[in-house]
């Protein structure tokens, strides 16, 4: 007995020699001795988020309001709206006319020209993107249609839509954000067409242009997202049926996403395809207190993981007597 007790130890003290030799010369066993296996955490993507609104013009009833009720402070009109606006990693609005102190005016029954003032308020809030393809960018002449894209530039502000040819009106205009492309593109359906571009003349990009399916293929091989901004269809009306054959196209062409304005009014929605259209954002900044739908601006907001949209929102917002979108009305998720 006493002899199987002695063998046994003697086998116990053997493995109990070999166990530590066997951490002396690999340290890290013992670190992985009694404890867990080692957690990989699977790092987070960025999620990117992208912020678009409809039309601003900041002149005529509006620039009375801001002399007269906001101290003369552009500035002041995003009051309520700079915390939605300022969380965005790229904002985007439509300009609804030129912002100069050049030109003359053509004549036009509305002709809007804003302060050289305002550009330095959009910029202050955030935007970095403005499409300038609408009927009104010709209301001082092409001396305050060039001078508004100067001036944009040295206010790094993005305009796209237009340029001082048509091969830089139609290049598609690019932000990188956590490795995702987004480009921008943008057309007019409602002219003016005395101000398209041409190849040695400023202007702006028409919807009706033979070369649009071209325009939109080949900026989409150079973005990860494209995001198409019209102006276009029926003032104070639903989206009509022209516009929703365009968009089919333009989402088949190669787009992922359509932004509308011009009709004042806020228009539907619209899945196709992988594409998203919103027909129109109706008024962010205006002077129309002559309904409740003109008073009413809606704002998209889009999470993006990489190229994946993964949360859209839309909000209605309710400009108030001083013309400042004011407060939240509704919102929709997408």
């Amino acid at each position: 007995m006493a002899s199987l007790f002695k063998k046994l130890f003697l086998i116990l003290f053997f493995l109990l020699i070999v166990i530590s030799l066997t951490v002396f010369v690999n340290p890290k066993l013992s670190d992985r001795i009694g404890a867990d296996s080692p957690i990989k955490i699977k790092k987070q993507p960025e999620t990117t988020k992208l912020v678009f609104v409809g039309d601003m013009m900041l002149d005529r009833g509006v620039k009375s309001s801001v002399i007269n009720n906001l101290n003369g402070s552009y500035l002041s009109l995003f009051d309520y709206t700079k915390e939605t606006l300022s969380g965005a990693d790229i904002l985007f609005g439509n300009l609804e006319g030129p912002i100069s102190d050049k030109g003359n005016n053509v004549g036009s029954k509305y002709s809007f020209r804003m302060s050289p003032e305002v550009f330095p308020a959009l910029k202050e809030t955030g935007f970095d993107v403005l499409s300038f393809a609408n009927n009104h960018v010709g209301d001082w002449n092409v001396s305050a249609f060039t001078d508004t894209l100067e001036r944009a530039s040295s206010t790094e502000i993005i305009i796209t839509g237009a340029g001082k040819t048509k091969a830089k009106a139609s290049k598609v205009s690019i932000i990188e954000k956590n490795g995702t492309k987004f480009g921008f593109l943008a057309f007019s359906d409602v002219g003016p067409v005395w101000i398209k571009a041409g190849e040695s003349s400023p202007g702006i990009l028409l919807l009706a242009d033979p070369s649009l399916s071209q325009i939109i293929s080949e900026a989409k091989i150079e973005v990860d997202v494209l995001i198409v901004s019209i102006h276009w269809g029926d003032e104070y009306k639903e989206y009509n049926e022209r516009q929703q054959e365009y968009a089919h196209k333009i989402i088949d062409s190669g787009a992922d996403l359509i932004i509308g304005h011009h009709p004042h009014v806020i228009q539907g929605t619209e899945k196709y395809k992988d594409g998203l259209i919103f027909y129109s954002l109706g008024n962010f900044i205006f002077d129309q207190k002559f309904s409740e739908e003109t008073m009413e601006a809606g704002v998209v907001e889009i999470a993006y993981e990489g190229k994946t949209p993964i949360k859209t929102t839309f909000y209605t917002w309710k400009l108030n007597s001083f013309f400042q979108p004011e407060k939240i009305i509704q919102e929709v998720a997408i």
